[in-house]
């Protein structure tokens, strides 16, 4: 078997790093998860603190917003939603890389 085969859908990976509330902090999630990306560089995707496009103040599933808490201008306090944490990486993909 592959690495790929061997590979936690996202939610069962950050499980135990939520807090009682399903929060994740942005630092726990995996660089490999945003393409290599640091957190200081997709903080700001959430909250368009940065000068980011307001359409990635991100609508998420069923046109909810993504739960996350904190601000980009300090980022390593921020954390996401566990249920929101895939979407999230698929925004964060399809931004730098529009061809997605």
């Amino acid at each position: 078997m592959n690495q790929e085969e061997f590979k936690l859908p996202i939610r069962a990976k950050y499980f135990l790093k939520a807090n009682p509330e399903g929060y994740v902090r942005l630092g726990d999630l995996e660089r490999g998860d945003f393409g290599g990306r640091q957190v200081k560089n997709i903080a700001g995707l959430l909250d368009g603190e940065e000068g980011t496009s307001p359409e990635y103040n991100l609508p998420g599933k069923e046109g909810k917003k993504i739960r996350y808490e904190g601000k980009s201008g300090n980022y390593t306090d921020m954390k996401i939603h566990i249920d929101d944490i895939e979407t999230f990486i698929e925004l964060v993909k399809k931004h730098f890389n529009p061809t997605i």
